[in-house]
């Protein structure tokens, strides 16, 4: 019982909600039968009667502004919104059907709503990424275009994106299908990247500096074409000893420094004789993973080399200054290197005018100390540790282990055991700073060298024995043990990374004496191993045709970090917290080659840019990507200088270009060249390419396409600038054709030999129409038998499918030939009828004739028209061809 009831209170609940919402929200408004008499009056008042003409005033208000009301009131009447809106419904909470159908609508609603949002976001932030983008490349290309580059720091490796710039050799959308080669291989330069532009309007002649470098560029290519090892740094340093006066005495040092780094020793005429180093033979350890084993081997052997420089430098300094001083000297006649030691300690610490020799352990006038330092400055490091165990018994009773601490430096590689080095920077720490102006400064100078620290505990005086920039290079060098800063390693180890960041905190202004040789901080750069840097920075200055070579011989042995992509637009990319350089050597090269691409120097830029090969590797994809580049760069050297005629001697260097046979030349070099100059409108070009490969086929189809071209031009009544006018030249085109049929070239197909007559004929069909010579006109149309002219169906519909066949140079002219066809019918039909209303006799029934015939090859043209498809010809010119046949009717 209670169940029902429960049951019955349910119900009773259920209705009187239900008859809640039915109920109107409005009140009902209650009327009597006189007031709706009278509302319904005023409102018959409002209408118009039949018969009765409603007041005008809006018509002719819009008409003087030229609209025209009428117009617009019937398009409003025409309009059917019934179906437009749905009249609101109170949608009950018990009807569930309905519900559903009316979330249904507001989530379809919301989605297009969130789409369309979505759309509009993401192609803002692709707009605003676009005009990124483009904004840099154009900075890069002014940047280009003047020499001038920035640094950039990045986190990442720049790669160069797609670009919004069209490319010189990225061909256009509408000629893409017909022009460009089909290849199998993946292009790894997207469409539309800039490349640089090797026009050069300079008229700078090359200097002594150009011309010394050149010939040891082609010497590297050549041994590089015969893989054989070739001393570029020797010849680059024997060049640059050709550059006369103080210029060339510099430039020639840090050559010679550059070679000791590297350890490229035993060349004579750029072969060696012994221990050849290979191309690339250091890249997999320096532009491998960074400070890895293979790394740091590598930077060791570089900072021996360094100090190997500045020891035999200073070995030629030690000589000439004894020379300078002989009678304070006293060298002897035997000139061993004790003796020399000897005797330029006698040169410093002479008496007239020398340093000094207060405070210095001095035996038979020779400080014993200083002694032990020259010989080790020197690089004599065995006579160094002899002559220290000769001098170990004269020692005072504090530095009796420093002989023992020496020895094991020098056994040691020139680095002492950990354990040792310990134990003797604890001795150095207890130091009385008190004592230091009665102690010998070459004797701190020593210990700071055996303990290899950067600086010594309690800085004693010793500037006055370090004066010059090679002395502060060597000892830093000297006293580096590790390569990258070592967590708990102590903090007087000095590494090679944090010795680099002192030459870079010190700045030119350090180095190069108030601006007055601006290229020793180079030099300090280099010895330290920071390479890119020191192009970058060289670069910058009036050593640019220098820093380019410079590049050139670190590239040639992978000394030298470029990006995976060479197209970021700084010169120097700093990556990652460790700012790890990376040089854009493609740049450097295009910009030096960009300066030679001039005169006669199109083949010298070419040498050039064939070195930008040597980042090329076809098993990586950053390499494919720069040998396609280099492609790139070469076709674009050719396209901008025209010297066709240099490439028979540029296919000689196919190796280098990664290129196997003269084949793959030929499609990769000129043919993807011409195509190009096709696109460009630079016809004249693309049929010298042409010709080189007697690709006959290509350039009859070339020719057909420049009649198609003219005629185009001609029918839209373009005017032609003078150098597209001598491009596109009937008659020389003619001309060639004829020499062609002549000499009976049998790898020509004869429908492109039939198209080019087709294509000669309406150049005279075109030539006659804007000569108004109707007549002519139609006669030659009719001899080409390119359009039907009778109403056979079967012939019309033959005609329309043979369009279709045709090359795209001639397909795309049809429109307008067809139209100007029927113009030059409907021309030649209006003078017949102005000759019959002259009234003839004679000829009166000639002109019926003549005046019918035409009708019917205008009916048989419109006819032809409608069987065209729509992408051949469009509704436009059909309208135009239909309307010109009623008018004939």
């Amino acid at each position: 019982m209670s169940s029902s009831i429960q049951l019955k209170q349910l119900a009773e609940r259920s209705r009187s909600v239900a008859n809640t919402v039915a109920k109107h929200d409005l009140p009902l408004i209650e009327r009597n039968l006189e007031q709706i008499e009278k509302q319904s009056r005023k409102l018959a008042d409002k209408v118009v009667k039949p018969g009765e003409v409603h007041e005008r005033k809006a018509p002719y208000f819009l008409a003087n502004i030229g609209i025209d009301g009428d117009k617009l009131t019937q398009d409003v009447k025409s309009i059917s919104v019934l179906g437009a809106f749905e009249p609101r419904t109170i949608l009950l909470d018990t009807d569930v059907e309905r519900y559903l159908d009316h979330k249904h609508q507001q989530t379809i609603t919301s989605i297009i709503k969130d789409g369309y949002t979505q759309t509009d976001n993401e192609y803002n932030a692709l707009f605003d990424c676009c005009l990124s983008s483009e904004w840099d490349k154009t900075k890069r290309k002014v940047f280009e275009e003047f020499g001038q580059h920035i640094t950039m720091r990045s986190t990442e490796l720049p790669t160069s994106g797609g670009s919004v710039f069209r490319s010189q050799f990225s061909p256009s959308a509408s000629l893409s299908s017909s022009f460009r080669a089909s290849t199998s291989k993946p292009s790894y330069i997207t469409s539309g990247e800039r490349r640089i532009s090797f026009k050069n309007e300079s008229t700078l002649q090359l200097n002594q500096r150009h011309l010394v470098y050149f010939d040891v560029i082609v010497k590297l290519n050549n041994a590089r074409l015969a893989k054989i090892e070739y001393g570029i740094i020797n010849e680059f340093h024997n060049a640059a000893r050709k550059i006369s006066l103080d210029y060339g005495r510099k430039v020639v040092q840090c050559w010679r420094a550059l070679a000791s780094i590297v350890k490229e020793s035993n060349v004579f005429d750029g072969s060696f004789k012994r221990n050849p180093l290979k191309q690339r033979q250091f890249a997999p350890a320096y532009q491998g993973p960074a400070f890895n084993t293979a790394y740091k081997s590598l930077s060791f052997d570089l900072i021996n080399g360094a100090k190997h420089y500045l020891e035999e430098s200073y070995r030629e300094w030690s000589t000439a200054y004894v020379n300078s001083f002989r009678n304070e000297a006293m060298l002897g006649g035997q000139p061993s290197a004790i003796n020399m030691a000897r005797a330029v300690l006698r040169a410093i610490h002479r008496s007239n005018g020398g340093i000094p020799t207060t405070g210095l352990r001095m035996v038979d006038n020779i400080p014993i100390w200083g002694h032990i330092f020259i010989l080790v400055r020197q690089g004599y490091y065995k006579e160094a540790l002899d002559v220290a165990k000769g001098y170990e018994s004269l020692l005072p009773r504090q530095d009796i282990h420093f002989v023992r601490y020496f020895e094991r430096f020098i056994t040691n590689n020139n680095k002492l055991p950990s354990q040792d080095r310990q134990k003797l920077v604890a001795e150095m720490k207890q130091w009385n700073p008190l004592t230091f102006q009665d102690k010998d400064p070459y004797k701190f100078i020593m210990y700071q060298i055996v303990a290899q620290l950067e600086e010594l505990p309690q800085k004693p005086p010793v500037e006055s024995f370090l004066t010059t920039s090679e002395d502060f290079m060597w000892m830093r060098l000297i006293c580096v043990r590790e390569i990258e800063p070592i967590v708990g390693a102590p903090n007087d180890t000095l590494s090679l990374d944090s010795l680099q960041k002192t030459v870079r905190n010190l700045g030119p202004s350090h180095f190069n004496h108030g601006g007055k040789d601006t290229i020793q901080y180079f030099r300090a750069l280099l010895l330290t191993a920071q390479f890119e840097r020191a192009v970058h920075y060289l670069y910058q200055t009036t050593f640019t045709e220098d820093a380019v070579h410079f590049a050139i011989a670190l590239a040639y042995y992978g000394l030298l970090r470029i990006p995976d992509k060479g197209e970021a637009m700084a010169l120097l990319v700093e990556v990652g917290d460790r700012m790890i350089p990376y040089l854009n050597f493609n740049t450097l090269i295009c910009q030096y080659a960009r300066s030679l691409a001039k005169g006669n120097a199109p083949s010298n830029a070419f040498q050039y840019l064939l070195l930008l090969y040597l980042h090329g590797d076809p098993l990586t994809e950053a390499g494919r990507y720069q040998i396609e580049l280099c492609h790139e760069y070469i076709r674009q050297l050719i396209y901008d200088t025209e010297a066709f005629n240099e490439l028979g001697k540029m296919k000689e260097y196919m190796p280098l270009m990664f290129i196997d046979n003269e084949g793959e030349f030929t499609e990769t070099i000129i043919n993807t060249l011409a195509r190009q100059c096709v696109e460009d409108g630079k016809f004249k070009a693309a049929r010298s390419l042409y010709e080189l490969t007697q690709n006959f086929e290509e350039i009859i189809s070339l020719l057909n396409k420049m009649l198609a071209e003219y005629i185009w031009i001609s029918i839209r009544g373009v005017v032609m600038q003078p150098e597209t006018a001598k491009e596109l030249d009937p008659q020389e085109i003619s001309r060639i054709l004829k020499e062609y049929e002549h000499i009976g070239i049998r790898k020509i197909s004869p429908n492109r030999l039939k198209d080019s007559r087709t294509l000669l004929n309406l150049v005279d069909f075109v030539e006659s129409y804007k000569q108004q010579d109707f007549v002519r006109a139609v006669t030659i149309i009719q001899q080409i038998d390119l359009f039907p002219f009778e109403d056979d169906i079967i012939v019309i519909q033959q005609k329309a499918s043979s369009i279709e066949a045709f090359d795209d140079q001639l397909k795309n002219c049809i429109p307008e030939l067809l139209h100007i066809t029927m113009r030059c019918i409907y021309a030649y039909y209006q003078q017949l009828k102005d000759n019959m209303a002259k009234g003839t006799p004679g000829l009166l029934r000639k002109y019926t004739d003549e005046s019918a015939t035409l009708q019917r090859k205008a009916r048989a043209l419109v006819t032809f028209a409608g069987y065209l498809k729509h992408s051949v010809l469009s509704s436009d010119i059909y309208h135009k061809l239909h309307e010109l046949d009623v008018q004939m009717r």
